[in-house]
């Protein structure tokens, strides 16, 4: 993320922690960025976890929730939530605690993808992504749909964390060019689809499936658009750019 990188070229950031982290897919951004950060990574689960430290083994990735973050008050310079305001239990919460553990100067990052003004081949990833989140609902797992743009502001903002400047980052990648591409993504749907195989709502998702193959092969598949906001606690807006 070129414009990110441009943005605290003359900033001293020196300890960063990835809340969310899953398999680490930011923190490859986050190391561009911040060359020569430390950089901490937290999720509460394991199994991510583990794919995480075979991708970055000089990453210190440690378990916990965005709820309840394993650190001190005032420890990292900046504290990063990608693609993870959806999967947050309790938002609220969530962001409070990037607060907590920021320095009173610090940064707080949020990358998060959205759900409005997409192209036909992102919608057919909005309709993987909320077949996803529904199953991962039905199974007692916090997922929600994707936030529309504005909402992301809103959330941001009613947490006490303003804005300094943001930008959007879309991949012009279509994954459904990629051989056995649609084919695997049905079957990982299939897959999920069985995890609630006797409730009501197996038949009502059935068909999704057949209904994503066809949009995929017709529209493709290309990642939806995500906002990347960079905010401080309890400071004013000096301007944001689009």
């Amino acid at each position: 993320m070129e414009a990110l990188r441009d943005f605290f070229y003359d900033k001293a950031v020196n300890k960063i922690l990835d809340v969310g982290t899953g398999t680490g897919s930011f923190i490859e951004i986050l190391k561009e960025a911040f060359n020569g950060a430390v950089i901490v990574g937290v999720d509460p689960d394991g199994n991510a976890l583990s794919e995480a430290r075979k991708k970055s083994p000089d990453i210190l990735f440690q378990k916990g929730s965005a709820e309840d973050l394993p650190f001190g008050d005032n420890t990292f310079d900046m504290v990063s939530l990608s693609m993870a305001l959806h999967h947050l239990q309790k938002v609220k919460k969530g962001l409070k605690e990037l607060k907590r553990v920021v320095k009173p100067d610090g940064w707080i990052i949020i990358n998060e993808l959205f759900s409005d003004n997409l192209s036909p081949a992102q919608e057919v990833h909005k309709m993987f992504h909320h077949f996803r989140s529904k199953i991962d609902r039905l199974n007692g797992v916090s997922h929600r749909e994707t936030f529309r743009k504005e909402e992301i502001f809103q959330i941001v903002r009613q947490a006490g964390i303003s804005v300094q400047f943001f930008f959007e980052h879309k991949k012009n990648t279509d994954v459904a060019k990629d051989v056995g591409a649609v084919a695997n993504l049905t079957e990982s749907m299939a897959t999920m689809l069985e995890t609630i195989k006797g409730m009501p709502e197996y038949d009502e998702l059935y068909p999704k499936i057949d209904e994503f193959r066809e949009k995929a092969q017709r529209f493709g598949f290309q990642p939806a658009t995500t906002v990347v906001i960079v905010g401080k606690k309890q400071h004013p807006i000096h301007g944001a750019a689009s």
